[in-house]
């Protein structure tokens, strides 16, 4: 026996929107648990049915509805309880999931595996493969659901194969990790082995000893000499030093240095030894790397010694004499070197920044590559010295001696030349932005052929005297082939 349909009130009352006949009709009769039940359908005036064209809905319709809400349903609930157990390992951490990395791999796969299955089955339930191995005809609608079947299906394939890499690539990062933190271990290990060899080798109790022996020797010698004997003990004793990279700061330093050979000089400069011992101590004796930061040796006389590569940072040298001493590569970093006498010395590539060479002699020394940023070398004399290819922004050479100096392709911005004497110096390929050439002497200097047009763009103090004062003569000689210019007086 067949009901009648619900008049307005009722409809208005249980509050049904109209969007759809079938899919509200199935849901007015699940909520009723009517499986058979006349409904008003085709036309709605002011949001409900017209009473006319009643549908009649079969019972497979409502089943097949129901059955997809209970599906959506378990569906909902799985990824709430899915999510909820995800969050819950992530805040408890297991050790398991830390500690074996490729558990993500697997736990990726597993889930491409059952997203790959869960594609399959649905695109079966709903025809797509029948369809495929023709087993059955397909209408246009069941064919528009295939086909959104279809691109859903790529879609999440190809969210999957993503996770896939994504989760691969996680993999290989974390492998590489783990090889880099076990190379870093082996090393760790190797350094603590070194250290320890060190510490059961440690020359410094030898040191002590040839350091008690050479005072007694002193003591029974009004003269201060040493033995041979002896000399070559200390000899050997510098050798056993290795220079190696120590703590500055929270990094290792640049260079590697040895503060046994740093001590072992300060020790014999104290002991005040006779010049010529000393000097065969300097001959024989290597010092290069040795670690002299903030080290008190002024006046001392360090002439021809090996102290290459060797850290001298903030070191007090008032006074010293290093003539013809190799200081290749030496960190002289706000060194004190007033009055110091470092001619003919090989400063090649020496870091002089902020050192202090007021008065200094450096006649004819190697300053190829050096620093000389923002150094002071005020009245000091280089004539003679190469310059080339050196970093001296900043730097004070007021009243210096700076003749027949070679400053080939250096750097002298915002350099001081005040009343500096320039005459034969090579003033080649110099850059010389604003610096200061107030007073400067450069009698038959050489430059380059556009010398004076350069100083409009470089603006140096004294540009102007200086254009009024010289001209550029070409000065090559016959027998060379290079083009050679100078200043010379108007």
């Amino acid at each position: 026996m067949q009901r009648d349909a619900p008049d307005k009130t009722t409809l208005f009352k249980r509050r049904i929107p109209v969007f759809n006949a079938y899919t509200m009709a199935g849901e007015y009769l699940l909520c009723n648990n009517q499986s058979n039940f006349k409904f008003p359908f085709r036309r709605f005036h002011s949001g409900f049915f017209s009473e006319s064209h009643i549908l009649r809905l079969p019972v497979p319709y409502l089943n097949r509805t129901n059955s997809r809400m209970k599906g959506k349903k378990h569906l909902l609930n799985g990824l709430f309880f899915g999510m909820m157990i995800g969050w819950a390992l992530g805040f408890l951490r297991l050790p398991y999931l830390e500690k074996n990395d490729s558990f993500l791999l697997g736990f990726i796969a597993a889930l491409a595996i059952v997203s790959l299955t869960l594609i399959l089955v649905t695109a079966w339930k709903r025809g797509f493969l029948p369809g495929l191995l023709g087993k059955k005809t397909v209408t246009e609608d069941a064919q528009k659901t295939r086909t959104h079947t279809v691109i859903w299906s790529i879609l999440v394939g190809i969210l999957v194969l993503g996770g896939v890499m994504g989760g691969l690539g996680v993999y290989r990062q974390i492998e590489s990790s783990r090889l880099q933190i076990q190379n870093q271990e082996k090393k760790l290990q190797k350094m603590a082995a070194l250290v320890e060899a060190v510490k059961k080798n440690d020359p410094a109790p030898l040191m002590r000893s040839i350091l008690y022996d050479i005072g007694e020797e002193l003591k029974r010698n009004p003269g201060r000499t040493l033995c041979d004997s002896t000399i070559a003990r200390i000899a050997a004793l510098s050798f056993s030093f290795t220079p190696y990279k120590y703590v500055e700061g929270d990094s290792l330093s640049e260079k590697a240095c040895s503060p046994g050979r740093g001590q072992l000089l300060q020790a014999l400069v104290l002991m005040k030894i006779d010049s010529g011992s000393f000097a065969r101590i300097k001959e024989n004796t290597r010092f290069a790397g040795a670690d002299l930061r903030g080290a008190s040796l002024n006046g001392s006389d360090l002439s021809g010694i090996d102290l290459q590569d060797a850290n001298l940072k903030d070191a007090q040298l008032s006074g010293v004499n290093l003539k013809g001493a190799d200081l290749g590569g030496a960190n002289f970093w706000g060194a004190n070197l007033n009055k110091a006498n470092l001619s003919l010395t090989n400063l090649k590539k020496a870091d002089l920044r902020w050192a202090l060479l007021n008065e200094a002699s450096l006649i004819m020394t190697n300053l190829n590559g050096a620093n000389l940023a923002n150094a002071q070398l005020i009245k000091a004399d280089l004539s003679g010295t190469t310059v080339r290819w050196a970093q001296s922004g900043g730097a004070l050479f007021n009243e210096a001696n700076l003749t027949k100096v070679s400053f080939v392709g250096t750097n002298l911005t915002k350099a001081a030349l005040r009343q500096a004497n320039l005459s034969n110096t090579d003033f080649r390929l110099v850059h010389l932005s604003e610096a200061d050439l107030v007073g400067v002497l450069m009698d038959s200097t050489l430059v380059d052929g556009d010398w004076l047009e350069k100083l409009k763009e470089w603006r140096p103090a004294g540009a102007k005297a200086l254009q009024e004062i010289y001209t550029i003569k070409n000065d090559t000689a016959k027998l060379d082939k290079r083009i050679l210019y100078r200043l010379i007086k108007i």
